[in-house]
């Protein structure tokens, strides 16, 4: 190997990496030619020598990607978000697999082995949306383009610098230029007009988008739209509906609250005598399911008629049709609930409805009948042996007086230990042993929507590697002051270097040399000062009355706005993480004494002979 890297012409090189990748099909080309460097003479052989006898055949690799249109990059993320690390927070895998420039996954797993542990946590466990992952050069480039002509109102800087926040994410981005707006009416039309000609030069330019991912999220903000447009166009359809039922006294009304609806506004009970307003329905609903809980398991619902009594119901059509999502979940549970309650071998997913029945064992119930049975019988009849032996070396010994002392203690101290033994107890623990022995100790609740590990010892998820009520304040800690510097942070579109002013000036200049506006982020880099208000005013800091440009000084309050972050991130932690609120948990102080240990020795054989005896059983 040479003391300095060689370097070969690109022809030469692209030549070896071809025949390197004709030998190892799936390896990382640019891992190749980082190993080309290092070797002078016979460079393909070396290599291949390399990774067939010093690496064992183990060799950086592409990884496949699992959908698609998908990147090398954003493939790696997600075998390192999805599979190796799953409860790390992505945006620190995303910056950790940016700072590589070959073997992505290699290199990111051994600079996050030095931590030990010691990375961010990510909230949805095992899970990644796509707007988290890795963009393209080309992606960003028409996102850009694409949201300077839905907002031309707003500077080119700015919207590069709110895109760099959000990841480069169009939806996202164009939610948040949405709500932060231009700035006033007369400064959207002053924006507009200086840059006109500017638009006209980019939509001439954008010709047509043809990133995939950039596609279909215009066709699900196309979509988003259009749904809107529905939801408005059926409320204007029943509000005219309403009125011409109205104008000609066509208004029916309702059996339950009385209240005149139009045709289309009410449901009928099966026999057709009764109508019923959708309100009227969604509310009797959600009583009996969330309130008195009288239609928990109820598969066939009255008519809610309250003049007399009906012999029809509410069809189970109708009922989907009309309540919402959430009442009709409730209800499918409930249902479901009903029919298996009965069944106590239920293994039951810690964050949804899901359960499974566990076969593995035999109930629980009979298993303690014959087992406490068999135990009394057996005891019973190791005392009367006992008593025969005893008599029995008794009537054979002359010292007769103190034998029968010592046989009497003994077979006290058994009766006594015997009457204080809470075999059902016993029975209970050896039984929970042979069944997380057959059973696992993690459940995987096969939701789609869910796909939550449960912990079947603790019933809470299972996050990495599990330790059972093990304390979170920490956690929440660190999530919540992550949160609380997400809320101000700003970020430089050009090296996405995210910081936050203590003090001083709303000029802010990059370490990049990039000079941005802390409040309208805009780049002001020919601007300078002149991008801030210069008219004297009384009170510093108050309104200006004669432009709207941004203040040199002041800035909005976030105070509320880290508070009202602070206060989303603890529910948000809390709601992953219940028990962090209240935990406690029992700690023992001192060494144990000899009795305390001899006390669990025998626990612990007569938890032994109960388990062995239980697996014949069960």
């Amino acid at each position: 190997m040479s003391a300095s890297p060689h370097h070969y012409r690109k022809s030469d090189q692209d030549e070896y990496v071809q025949q390197l990748l004709a030998l190892f099909p799936r390896g990382d080309p640019d891992y190749f030619r980082n190993c080309l460097e290092y070797y002078s003479e016979n460079p393909v052989e070396r290599i291949a020598e390399k990774i067939l006898v010093d690496l064992g055949g183990q060799y950086p690799q592409i990884p496949v990607p699992q959908q698609l249109h998908d990147n090398r990059l954003n493939a790696c993320l997600r075998i390192l978000a999805l599979e190796i690390f799953p409860d790390c927070d992505i945006g620190f895998l995303r910056d950790q697999v940016l700072q590589c420039h070959y073997a992505h996954i290699e290199s990111v797993v051994d600079a996050m082995m030095t931590m030990h542990g010691k990375w961010p946590e990510r909230l949805n466990y095992g899970k990644m949306d796509p707007s988290e992952g890795i963009r393209s050069e080309k992606y960003k480039r028409q996102a850009q383009l694409q949201l300077m002509k839905d907002y031309p109102q707003i500077w080119k800087s700015s919207i590069r610098a709110v895109l760099a926040e959000n990841n480069w994410d169009y939806i996202h981005s164009f939610d948040q230029l949405k709500e932060m707006g231009s700035g006033g009416f007369w400064n959207t039309v002053r924006n507009f007009f200086l840059h006109w000609s500017a638009a006209s030069h980019v939509s001439a330019q954008q010709g047509h988008i043809t990133d995939h991912h950039l596609l279909e999220q215009l066709k699900q903000l196309n979509q988003r739209a259009t749904d809107v447009q529905i939801q408005d166009d059926k409320h204007l359809a029943q509000k005219i509906n309403m009125i011409e039922y109205t104008d000609n006294q066509q208004l029916m009304t309702c059996d339950c609250c009385y209240g005149d609806y139009t045709f289309e506004q009410l449901s009928f009970c099966t026999e057709g005598d009764h109508a019923f307003c959708h309100d009227c329905i969604n509310h009797y609903m959600s009583e009996g399911l969330f309130g008195q809980g009288a239609l928990r398991g109820q598969s066939r619902i009255q008519c809610i008629a309250s003049t007399d009594e009906c012999e029809g119901c509410l069809s189970t059509q109708m009922l989907q049709r009309v309540v919402t999502e959430d009442v009709w979940k409730a209800y499918e549970n409930a249902l479901l609930e009903d029919c298996c309650q009965h069944q106590e071998q239920r293994i039951q997913c810690c964050a949804c409805s899901y359960f499974e029945l566990d076969e593995s064992t035999k109930p629980l119930q009979s298993t303690l009948v014959y087992a406490s049975r068999a135990i009394q019988y057996i005891a019973q009849w190791t005392m009367v042996v006992e008593l025969l032996v005893f008599s029995f070396v008794l009537y054979k010994q002359d010292n007769r007086s103190l034998l029968f002392s010592a046989f009497v203690f003994l077979l006290s101290l058994e009766w006594i230990s015997f009457q204080q033994w809470d075999v059902k107890s016993d029975l209970e623990i050896a039984y929970a042993r042979v069944a997380r022995s057959r059973r696992g100790v993690s459940f995987r609740c096969q939701n789609p929507a869910c796909g939550t590990t449960t912990c079947l010892e603790c019933r809470r998820p299972m996050r990495g590697p599990h330790k059972c009520w093990e304390k979170e304040t920490d956690g929440l800690r660190l999530y919540v002051e992550k949160a609380m510097a997400d809320a101000v942070k700003r970020t430089c579109p050009n090296c996405s270097l995210s910081f936050q002013k203590s003090d001083g000036c709303n000029k802010i200049v990059c370490r990049c040399g990039y000079t941005m506006c802390y409040v309208c982020r805009k780049d002001i880099g020919k601007e300078s000062y002149s991008h801030f208000c210069q008219h004297f005013r009384d009170r510093p800091g108050s309104k200006c009355n004669q432009c709207n440009k941004c203040d040199l000084y002041k800035t909005d309050p976030e105070d509320e706005l880290v508070q009202r972050a602070s206060a989303r991130a603890r529910n948000q932690y809390l709601q992953a993480h219940p028990q962090a609120a209240n935990q406690t948990n029992s700690i023992r102080i001192g060494p144990k004494s000899t009795i305390d240990k001899l006390e669990e020795y025998k626990q612990a054989c007569v938890l032994w002979c109960l388990e062995k005896g239980l697996e014949l059983i069960v």
